[in-house]
């Protein structure tokens, strides 16, 4: 077989070129921190691996924003409720000695005072906001919750999202229910799932986390005639008349007046103040929870982090080469580059310019 000059050439660039191609490609890892693939194409299934990998990790990282954002708020909410648990315990301290009859009248008005104050404060830790959000509005984030009245006649209402707590009316009686009850649900990891009841998905509890704390749960509760405790709700006596004093706000005003009268009903300061201890249980109940709660989230946000290491790990692992092997591929691919180019110079014919020369 004749081997011409031309087919020398020919066959010296193809080559040449393949060198240089695995030469830009060796130089393209270097300078991408060692990545082992540029296109899809050279690795398809480490492509495949790599794509999953990376849905993998951004949707752990969204459970870990997720956890983060509501330890943020529970901050303010755990806040406002040790505002509120103390307050409770500084009324009943204040109550258990204004009641023992052994004060005069002036010195009961002093703390009917207090006791008054003490109301003003716990509303305005049930209106806090965090992030520009009533956090104890349940599903309401943007109306104030929580508004007490002082009527004309000396009595005092309090409303939840424009809802009289006392109201006897059935209907505002299930939408304070409702409100009672509502749930806000974040996904974090667990698998959230949604089964379907009587026609309407509902999310089932243990696949989600409620951040919903309605506000009315935390001041207002009642025992039905079974003995059911009964949250968010104030008791109706037997002729249907509410009970105020079922709620923690209300019946601070009511201790009040009873302290502020003359001579001081015993047996009814007795009654409030059995109420006001239930109440300080309740709502040091709710405090616990929330810190269960707290604690619950802080180790969530831990394992949600190794599993962000750990993916990312795998992501390393699956695109990136080390720095050693690339900068070692790159100098060999070097190397190879001149020494074709030398070979280059010893098998190919001078030509016409370099008789010349």
């Amino acid at each position: 077989m004749r081997i011409t000059q031309s087919m020398v050439m020919n066959s010296y660039t193809s080559r040449l070129g393949r060198v240089f191609a695995n030469l830009d490609h060796a130089t393209q890892q270097t300078i991408t921190h060692g990545r082992k693939f540029l296109s899809s194409s050279e690795d398809p299934a480490a492509t495949a691996r790599a794509y999953q990998l990376r849905k993998n990790f951004q949707q752990n990282n969204d459970y870990l924003n997720n956890v983060k954002d509501v330890l943020d708020t529970m901050d303010s909410i755990d806040a406002s409720m040790m505002v509120i648990s103390k307050m409770a315990e500084n009324a009943h301290k204040t109550m258990t000695e204004g009641r023992n009859g052994v004060w005069a009248l002036e010195d009961r008005q002093i703390f009917a005072n207090e006791l008054r104050k003490m109301q003003e404060t716990a509303i305005d830790a049930l209106n806090a906001r965090f992030d520009d959000k009533f956090v104890f509005g349940g599903s309401s984030i943007q109306k104030l919750p929580f508004e007490l009245i002082r009527n004309d006649d000396g009595t005092q209402t309090l409303t939840f999202r424009g809802i009289d707590i006392t109201t006897s009316n059935p209907v505002e009686r299930d939408m304070l229910e409702k409100y009672s009850n509502e749930k806000i649900y974040i996904d974090m990891g667990f698998g959230l799932t949604v089964d379907i009841k009587e026609g309407i998905p509902v999310v089932r509890d243990s696949s989600a986390f409620n951040t919903s704390i309605p506000g009315i749960n935390l001041v207002s509760f009642h025992i039905d005639e079974t003995g059911k405790r009964m949250p968010g709700l104030v008791g109706l006596d037997k002729s249907g008349k509410p009970l105020p004093e079922d709620n923690f706000i209300l019946n601070l005003g009511m201790i009040a007046d009873e302290l502020e009268k003359e001579p001081l009903d015993y047996d009814q300061t007795t009654h409030l103040w059995e109420k006001l201890t239930e109440q300080r249980m309740n709502i040091l109940a709710q405090v616990t929870k929330v810190g269960a709660d707290y604690n619950f989230l802080e180790k969530q946000r831990g394992v949600l982090e190794v599993n962000n290491d750990n993916l990312n790990n795998k992501i390393l692992n699956v695109e990136f080469m080390d720095m050693e092997e690339a900068i070692m591929n790159l100098k060999m691919a070097d190397y190879i580059y001149r020494a074709a180019l030398e070979m280059g110079t010893k098998i190919l014919t001078p030509s016409f310019i370099d008789f010349m020369r």
